[in-house]
């Protein structure tokens, strides 16, 4: 999916999930939107091929959702200018960037004439530190990459990420501005600065980066035509004064400094005779110097070499990642169970699905099943049926991974493992059978999701009897919390013994529920 439809498509989604009672966009007009798209894609007449229930969005439903996105989009801002400023905000101001690329090159000009006289250090304390700098971001661009290539996951670079967020800063203030006269609208567009954050964290980290190697390449560039301009207009010279240091030391200091300079220009370091005979022999540089020509050169060459040319490949490199992520945005697991939702219902888009849940180590109350089979469609997709299997024994994680083909999982389109607050999550048993699950999915099914649910009324049960929840409970969702996150995956506490609550001012029951199951689904990277 492009960039822009992701962009529009996480906009309506946060509106439609943010005002489930209509008031923003009427019932009426999403499913007519549903239905325009279907047509507008050609899709098949009903009764033809159908869309499956497959947790992935094949390309075909990626366009169904932007089309949608689109007409639902252009009927909002009609009613909501303000809407379309919120979401060209989102894609960042380009202006920025530009901005700090003509400061990067005015301070590398600055640099040149740092000390305002007209000689040269042919030492070069100030090109030696900024050579020495850019090296010291080269290693850490290498070590990022290694990680990543080994542990699957690099480190973000926090200046580029507190960037990235602060070029969504426009957007936030839109956000605070909107809940002045419409707060359902404030809402909407807080949930989608989140998701789109998360989901487009990625380009934002990338187009920072880009920005800081072409900043630094402008820097250079800077520096170089910096030197050229006033060595054309001023008479420069070059030399050399050290305490400690002999023009041996200094030729081999020299070569080590203008090696590659000198290999790339052809211009050779010159011999220490010349380098004593260029020596400043007091403070002022009254005595000793040469023409600066040979060493302008050379340090420009150096500027090239280190600086300007490095910092535009890593600007190139990333420009393609840029380009790739734009046209091919990876699409949030959420957006699976909202298809689902958009378009279950639109002439029998979408096929049967099959919402598998694995209890694990406990066995649900009636009741609890039945909660389950009534909260699940709506969140995940009403075209999809709830099959609840036999509990997962207790140190039975094994057998439960070697044949889980078998007994289902290579026809569910999500996999429901519940968990029982009132156990202690234990590494060797709870944690065996969610990475073994994650790595079951990842070989084979990369289409299906994965949604980890704690269900909290049992213990939530015991601790009332014993006088209330209180502090306990909130410590064993926290612990389960952080235990579920440890595997790279979100719990989702539910109540499954709590009635479903009533509406609230037309607004569905289990609504904030619901948000949380979508948010909590995982599925497989490159699904």
């Amino acid at each position: 999916m492009h960039e822009e439809a992701l962009r529009s498509v996480l906009l309506i989604k946060a509106i439609e999930e943010s005002d489930r009672a209509g008031t923003l966009v009427p019932a009426a007009e999403r499913l007519a939107a549903s239905r325009e798209a279907r047509r507008s894609a050609g899709a098949p007449a009903p009764g033809g091929d159908r869309e499956p229930a497959s947790a992935a969005l094949p390309g075909a439903a990626q366009r169904l959702l932007a089309l949608r996105a689109g007409i639902l989009e252009r009927q909002v801002v009609a009613r909501h200018p303000f809407v379309g400023t919120a979401l060209a905000a989102a894609a960042g101001p380009a202006w920025v960037g530009l901005l700090l690329i003509v400061a990067g090159l005015l301070g590398g000009l600055l640099l040149s004439a740092l000390d305002g006289t007209q000689r040269i250090n042919i030492l070069a304390p100030g090109l030696v530190l900024l050579v020495l700098w850019n090296v010291v971001i080269y290693l850490m661009v290498a070590a990022r990459w290694i990680r990543s290539w080994t542990a699957g996951r690099a480190r973000r670079p926090w200046l580029a990420d507190l960037i990235a967020r602060n070029g969504l800063t426009r957007l936030a203030r839109l956000t605070v501005k909107s809940a002045a006269f419409d707060g359902q609208l404030a809402t909407a567009l807080r949930r989608f600065a989140v998701e789109w954050l998360e989901a487009a964290r990625p380009l934002l980290l990338a187009r920072a980066t880009r920005v800081f190697h072409l900043c630094a390449a402008a820097a250079g560039a800077g520096l170089i035509a910096g030197l050229y301009l006033r060595g054309i207009v001023l008479d420069y010279q070059a030399g050399w004064g050290s305490t400690f240091l002999d023009p041996p030391q200094v030729r081999t200091l020299l070569a080590a400094m203008y090696g590659p300079a000198s290999l790339a220009t052809g211009i050779a370091v010159p011999d220490p005779t010349h380098i004593q005979a260029i020596r400043w022999l007091d403070g002022t540089g009254g005595a000793g110097g040469a023409r600066a020509a040979l060493w302008i050169h050379l340090l420009a060459a150096t500027a090239a070499l280190f600086i300007v040319l490095p910092r535009l490949l890593l600007a190139l490199l990333g420009s393609v990642f840029i380009t790739r992520w734009s046209r091919r945005a990876p699409l949030p697991p959420a957006l699976s169970a909202y298809y689902r939702a958009a378009f279950g219902g639109v002439d029998g888009a979408i096929g049967r699905g099959i919402i598998m849940v694995a209890p694990y180590a406990y066995e649900p109350a009636a009741a609890a099943l039945a909660r389950l089979r009534a909260l699940l469609p709506p969140a995940l997709g009403e075209t999809l049926s709830v099959d609840s299997r036999a509990t997962v024994a207790y140190g039975g994680e094994d057998a439960f991974l070697e044949h889980l083909g078998e007994r289902g999982g290579s026809i569910a389109d999500v996999i429901v493992l519940l968990f029982n607050l009132a156990a202690t999550p234990e590494e060797e048993n709870h944690g065996a059978i969610l990475a073994g699950l994650r790595r079951w999915l990842e070989a084979q099914r990369r289409h299906a999701q994965l949604l980890v649910l704690v269900d909290e009324g049992p213990y939530a049960a015991r601790m009332t009897a014993q006088g209330g929840p209180g502090e306990r409970l909130a410590a064993r969702r926290a612990a389960w919390r952080n235990f579920v996150a440890a595997h790279g995956l979100q719990a989702c506490f539910v109540d499954l013994a709590a009635a479903a609550p009533q509406p609230v001012r037309g607004e569905p029951a289990d609504g904030a529920v619901i948000g949380q199951l979508r948010g909590a689904l995982w599925q497989p990277a490159g699904a």
